[in-house]
C-alpha cells in the first residue's frame, strides 16, 4: 500500500527561504508640506525684506533731508569734526547700513534655500542641510534684529522724516527679524 502524496509532502522538511529585501531604486519623496516653523521663518524674513526694502525706498526718496539730519545731529554733538569728515560719517553710516542689510538678506535667502533643499531631500548626505539651515537661519535672524536696532539708533535724529517712517519702520524689521530667529531655532529643535 502506497502513502497518500499528502503525507509525503509533510514528511519532507520544507527549505529555508533566502532573506531579501526590496529597495527602492529613489528615495520616497516626503509627501507632507512644509513644516509650521519652515512657513513661519518665511513668512518672517518676507517681511523682514519688505520692512528693509521700504526703508532703503525711504531713505532713497529722502536722501537730502536723511543726510542733513544726520549731519546737523553729529556737528552738535561737539566732536570738534570739520565738515568733511561729518560727512565722511554720514556716508559711511549709509553705506554700511545698506551693505550690512544686504548682506544679510542674501544669507538668509540661502538659509531659505537650503531648508527647502533639505527638507525635499531628508535622505543621506542632504538630511545635514536641514539643522545647517536652521543654524544659519538662527544666527542672520539674530544679526538682523541688531542690524535693526543699530540702524534705529542711527536714524533716530532723521525720524521726523517721511512721518516718523525712520523711528518706527527699524523695530518693526527688529521685531520681524526676531520672530524669524525664533522660528528657525523652533525648527531645529522640532526636527
Amino acid at each position: 500500500m502506497t502513502e497518500p502524496e499528502n503525507t509525503r509532502r509533510e514528511l519532507r522538511p520544507q527549505p529555508e527561504r533566502p532573506e531579501f529585501a526590496v529597495e527602492p531604486l529613489r528615495p520616497r519623496q516626503d509627501s507632507r508640506g512644509p513644516s509650521v516653523a519652515f512657513r513661519m521663518t518665511l513668512g518672517a524674513w518676507a517681511a523682514v525684506t519688505v520692512v528693509a526694502l521700504a526703508l532703503a525706498a525711504v531713505v532713497a526718496l529722502n536722501y537730502d533731508a536723511v543726510r542733513s539730519a544726520l549731519e546737523t545731529s553729529v556737528s552738535d554733538d561737539g566732536s570738534g569734526a570739520t565738515a568733511s569728515e561729518i560727512s565722511d560719517t554720514v556716508t559711511v553710516t549709509l553705506l554700511g547700513s545698506a551693505g550690512v542689510g544686504a548682506v544679510l538678506l542674501i544669507v538668509a535667502a540661502l538659509g531659505l534655500s537650503l531648508a527647502a533643499s533639505g527638507r525635499s531631500r531628508s535622505h543621506g548626505a542632504l538630511s545635514g542641510l536641514r539643522s545647517l539651515s536652521g543654524v544659519v537661519l538662527l544666527v542672520a535672524g539674530l544679526a538682523a534684529t541688531g542690524a535693526f536696532v543699530l540702524f534705529w539708533s542711527f536714524m533716530s535724529d532723521a525720524g521726523s522724516v517721511a512721518a516718523g517712517a525712520l523711528q518706527w519702520a527699524p523695530l518693526v524689521g527688529a521685531g520681524c527679524a526676531g520672530i524669524a530667529a525664533v522660528a528657525a531655532g523652533s525648527g531645529l529643535s522640532g526636527k
